[in-house]
């Protein structure tokens, strides 16, 4: 059993913040642990009356519990704190191994006996399925504790640790490199603790959110690495590089973790300065790699070799590769040398082609019908460009169950048969992966669901998939479950929602978040001046054309900072220039309008036919809102309005086809009136994924048409769909709910054309 510290306060401060609840029922018991331990946990997860678990860890300390066992003293003095200690976390192995030692000091049979059941259970269940390979589900336990007690009663030999991921998702698995004697190999078994501790915390200001399961992951490797833990100091150091800028020039950030024996800290070390060459790079890494891998633990012989595979930090020499990839595969049989080193791989497959060695181990791993290597062979070929052609090894190893603990095998195979064009297959594969929890499948999956729901029980479940997504890790579930609450006018859940993936980087959700914070939302953390600062970061870091369009918006309307025309047309003139479409159409519509000044009609439509020009369709809606509602206010200009919207809805943009149907079925004139096309062009808004923001414009085509019935059934969705204010507001002063009542009427609704009246 590895030797560790027992501290109370394992977790991040907030852990303190939440109380228990009286269970309604009676408390577990060990012999509920013995007879059904996955019961138990289930019952554990869902009751508040366990939201202290935690402090129960503290009694481990009492009784002197470690790597020789217990103090039997301080087991006849603390007997009775550690039997609360167990009614308190009832699943934790740590703790009934504990109590079976102090039993078994004190000459307790009884109680022996019945703490060791338990133990035994909760070890076996931790055990069973697959918790080794590549993307299993990982063994839930409550802390590191309880993955050495459970070690040491399974009669497995602790050798090194890693965290198996930087950031923390649905879990932040750590793998526990082990010898098993009776299987005569180093097994990788994957357990987690993250999924435990949210699923306990409840009372937190982020409960409920992704932030939460970052919090708690960033809390416990704070602590662990306070107690020296290998693992943790690993993580610290691939924190600190990242943050650091993760560039050659800051790969001594990466050196304490390197000289635990950091497996993340010595592979990004050594990906970084393959990826990046540079002078003195990789001084010391292999000094670093050498200890381990002469102590034959097979993860670091497995980065050795490849050392020598890439030339990194020692001459390239593929003989030595090879022969270091085959003592790593004897260690870590089969095949799982191999399999890391392939994985890895699909990180550098740009500039460097798989070498023979290597690539013929694939093959054999694959021959011997080994579906770890063959999975991740696929992943690989995936990672390459072109269209992609997998063998039947590798089909057959994906959609094998080994590869599917989280699924990822299945969400590889929604994005092999998307990639072919294959879209039956795809979304099939895409069911298959959100049904085993892979996040982005979930999030793909509600928002299918979500695009044909008609009911509000459906579109219920379709936001509930797409949030499991998000709490799964997807930023992209976490960006459209923010998007949810800001059309609810919740804005203090769509910061909530936003902020994991915001801390993990994710430019996008920067992006939306400075939003909130850019029009001060009601309840939000941050205001204008911060969101400009944000602009500025993703700017100048990530050279974000969006974040410069943001600041040249900020700059006319004087939000967050003084009002600057000169310096949001400069702004807009830095992409525009590049090519940009966004940011030429941006900068031709203010041109157009006089955001920037003096109206420029002619540099204007320049810079909008422009953007045209480069097939930026978004750009017909805004030219065509231009010609239709703020230009000289003549039928002429709105035909030509209506034409730029449809040429936008020809190539393919959804809000050109709803301006164009908007405009066809509410105009006021005979001559643009036109039902017949309007409920043409409006119908299939229907099949869109925003199908919600398309509703109103296909009940007014409907109305338009006479099937007042169809219309008033469209537009009653509508408002369920949206919050009060926006379906009073509608886009007009007229709001949603004056045109139902038109429908009820059997009637349509005309909208009156005003110049200045803004683009739909």
């Amino acid at each position: 059993m590895k030797n560790v510290t027992i501290r109370a306060a394992i977790l991040v401060p907030l852990l303190a913040c939440v109380w228990a609840v009286s269970a309604e029922d009676r408390p577990l018991e060990a012999r509920d642990v013995i007879a059904a331990p996955d019961g138990a946990w289930a019952t554990f997860l869902s009751d508040p009356a366990y939201a202290n678990a935690y402090d129960a860890y503290g009694a481990l300390g009492e009784v002197g519990y470690g790597q020789a066992g217990v103090d039997p003293d301080a087991c006849r003095q603390h007997g009775s704190a550690l039997e609360e200690a167990v009614r308190q976390a009832p699943v934790s192995i740590a703790l009934h191994r504990a109590r079976m030692l102090c039993a078994e000091a004190a000459g307790d049979d009884v109680s022996a006996e019945e703490a060791m059941l338990a133990t035994g259970a909760l070890s076996r269940l931790a055990l069973s399925g697959n918790r080794e390979g590549f993307w299993p589900e990982p063994a839930r336990v409550m802390g590191p504790a309880d993955v050495y007690a459970l070690l040491a009663s399974a009669g497995l030999e602790y050798r090194y640790e890693y965290f198996a991921s930087v950031e923390p998702q649905r879990y932040y698995p750590l793998v526990v490199a082990v010898w098993d004697d009776a299987k005569n190999t180093e097994r990788h078994l994957w357990f987690d603790y993250i999924d435990t501790a949210n699923s306990i915390v409840r009372e937190d200001p982020f409960s409920g959110y992704p932030l939460q399961r970052r919090q708690l992951a960033h809390g416990f490797i704070e602590s662990l690495a306070g107690g020296g833990d290998a693992a943790a100091l690993d993580m610290q150091a691939v924190f600190e590089f990242r943050l650091a800028g993760a560039t050659p020039a800051v790969v001594d950030r990466l050196r304490p973790g390197a000289d635990a024996g950091g497996v993340q800290s010595l592979s990004t070390w050594l990906l970084t300065c393959s990826l990046q060459p540079a002078d003195r790079c990789a001084d010391g890494l292999v000094d670093a790699l050498l200890p381990h891998a002469e102590q034959e633990h097979a993860a670091h012989t497995a980065l050795l070799a490849l050392a020598y595979a890439l030339g990194v930090g020692v001459e390239r020499d593929h003989r030595s590769a090879e022969a270091l990839l085959e003592a790593a595969d004897r260690r870590w049989a089969p095949y799982g040398a191999t399999g890391m080193l392939t994985g890895m791989w699909t990180q550098i497959v740009s500039r460097e082609p798989l070498p023979d060695f290597l690539a013929q181990r694939v093959r054999s791993a694959q021959a011997a019908g080994d579906p770890l290597v063959a999975a991740i062979g696929a992943a690989l070929a995936l990672s390459e460009t072109g269209t992609p052609q997998l063998v039947p090894e590798q089909l057959r190893a994906l959609a094998d169950p080994v590869n599917n603990g989280v699924g990822k095998g299945y969400a590889l195979l929604m994005s092999y048969h998307h990639q072919r064009d294959e879209h039956f297959a795809a979304n099939g594969w895409m069911k298959s992966a959100s049904d085993v929890g892979d996040a982005n499948a979930q999030v793909a999956a509600g928002a299918a669901l979500l695009a044909a729901a008609s009911t509000a029980a459906q579109r219920r479940e379709a936001r509930a998939l797409i949030e499991r997504g998000a709490q799964g890790g997807s930023a992209l579930g976490a960006r459209r479950r923010a998007h949810h609450s800001m059309m609810a006018g919740e804005w203090a859940q769509a910061e909530g929602w936003l902020l994991g993936a915001v801390q993990a980087g994710d430019v996008d959700s920067i992006l939306l978040l400075a939003n909130l914070y850019e029009y001060a939302r009601p309840g939000v953390h941050g205001d204008p001046r911060q969101a400009a600062d944000a602009y500025r970061s993703l700017s100048q870091q990530v050279d974000s054309a969006e974040a410069r369009r943001r600041l040249a918006e900020m700059a006319i309307a004087g939000r967050g900072m003084d009002k600057d025309l000169v310096q949001a047309d400069a702004w807009l003139r830095v992409d525009a220039e590049k090519g940009d479409g966004a940011s030429a159409t941006r900068l031709g519509y203010a041109l157009l309008t006089g955001e920037l000044g003096a109206r420029d009609e002619a540099q204007g439509k320049r810079w909008l036919e422009q953007a045209i020009g480069q097939s930026y369709a978004p750009a017909y809606v805004a030219y065509g809102g231009w010609y239709f509602y703020q230009s000289d206010n003549t039928l002429d200009s709105r035909r030509r309005g209506l034409e730029l919207w449809r040429q936008g809805a020809e190539a393919g943009e959804s809000t050109a086809r709803n301006n164009f149907a908007w405009g066809l079925c509410t105009a006021p004139e005979s001559e643009l009136f036109d039902p017949s096309r309007g409920r043409e062009m409006a119908i299939p808004l229907l099949e869109d994924e925003n199908r919600t923001a398309w509703m109103d414009t296909v009940a007014a085509c409907h109305a338009a048409a006479g099937e007042y019935e169809r219309a008033v059934a469209l537009q009653e969705e509508a408002i369920e769909v949206l919050p009060a204010e926006a379906a009073e507001a509608g886009f007009d002063e007229d709001g949603f709910h004056a045109r139902l009542a038109l429908y009820r009427q059997g009637k349509r609704y005309v909208e009156p054309h005003r110049v200045q009246a803004g683009a739909r």
